[in-house]
C-alpha cells in the first residue's frame, strides 16, 4: 500500500526542488533532456498557472503545472523517481482534472513526452494528433486530450 501524501499548491520556496526534481528525472536523460534544460518553472509560472505539488513528510514527490489562461494545457507533469508507482502520478491527474473543472474547463490538452503517453492513455486521455518538432528537439510529441468532466 502507498504511504500517504497530500497534494498543495506550489508556493516559491517550491520553486528549488521543483526544478531540481524536473531536471534529474531519469525520463529526461539524453537526447530527451533538450526539451526541459533551459526550461524552469519560476515565480512567475506560479502567479499564471495553477501549479501544485505532491508531498509527503515535507518531501516533494512530484508536481504539476496546469496552464489555465485561455485553453487548458497540462504544461508540466513530474513524479520523482523514488515515488514512482506509488499512485502520485494518478492522484496527481485526478486534482489536476478537479482543478482544471474548477477553472470552467471540460478537458485538457497534453503535449507528452513520448514515453510518458501510455501513462496519460491510462489515465483515460485519447491521441488527438502530434505536435510538430520544436527548433532544439528532433522528435514529434504525441498530443492527447483529457475529459475532466468524468470521475
Amino acid at each position: 500500500m502507498a504511504e500517504a501524501f497530500q497534494v498543495r499548491t506550489a508556493v516559491p520556496s517550491d520553486l528549488r526542488a521543483m526544478n531540481a526534481l524536473m531536471h534529474g528525472s531519469r525520463a529526461y536523460q539524453g537526447e530527451y533532456y533538450r526539451i526541459i534544460e533551459n526550461y524552469f518553472v519560476t515565480a512567475d509560472t506560479l502567479d499564471h498557472n495553477a501549479v501544485f505539488v505532491a508531498e509527503r513528510d515535507g518531501a516533494l514527490l512530484g508536481f504539476y503545472n496546469l496552464v489555465v489562461e485561455g485553453e487548458a494545457d497540462l504544461d508540466l507533469m513530474f513524479v520523482s523517481d523514488a515515488a514512482q508507482g506509488l499512485g502520485v502520478g494518478r492522484a496527481m491527474i485526478e486534482h489536476m482534472k478537479r482543478t482544471a473543472r474548477e477553472h470552467g474547463f471540460d478537458a485538457v490538452t497534453i503535449g507528452a513526452h513520448p514515453p510518458a503517453a501510455g501513462f496519460y492513455e491510462r489515465m483515460g486521455a485519447v491521441r488527438c494528433g502530434i505536435s510538430d518538432p520544436l527548433p532544439y528537439v528532433s522528435w514529434e510529441r504525441p498530443l492527447l486530450k483529457l475529459n475532466v468532466m468524468e470521475n
